[in-house]
């Protein structure tokens, strides 16, 4: 005899409005000294955060979203996170996503090989935050 187990779209709603909607976020570039991982401290990751270029965090407070049938979870809105450098640029091998005050990250990002930013280059990321059984 089978077991099936569905959780409703109502309970997906709730979890996402109870760890997202309404909180902010930060979006940082770091790079990692080699010691650092996704099970790091938030306040680990943050000194590792790029200085100097033209750098800026990304901030802003996550919206509302919605249940998506086509993709069956309940996703916020993305987040777009543009970094623009300034001379004489920056390096970085790593984007992070903060949610409100955690003392961890939500996300970590790997990129590899690292980035090089020039001046006047800018580079974006789309961040999908999204509940689904």
């Amino acid at each position: 005899m089978a077991l099936t187990t569905t959780i409703s779209t109502k309970e997906l709603q709730r979890q996402a409005v109870a760890a997202f909607e309404g909180k902010t976020y930060t979006v940082f570039l770091a790079s990692n000294p080699g010691t650092l991982s996704a099970e790091s401290l938030a306040a680990a990751w943050e000194a590792a955060k790029v200085t100097g270029g033209g750098y800026a965090d990304v901030t802003g407070v996550i919206a509302a979203g919605s249940y998506s049938t086509s993709n069956a979870r309940y996703e916020l809105p993305s987040i777009s996170a543009t970094f623009t450098a300034s001379a004489p640029g920056f390096n970085y091998d790593t984007v992070c996503v903060k949610i409100g005050t955690e003392a961890y990250l939500h996300s970590v990002l790997a990129e590899s090989p690292n980035i090089a930013m020039a001046a006047g280059q800018s580079k974006t990321y789309l961040i999908t935050l999204a509940v689904d059984d």
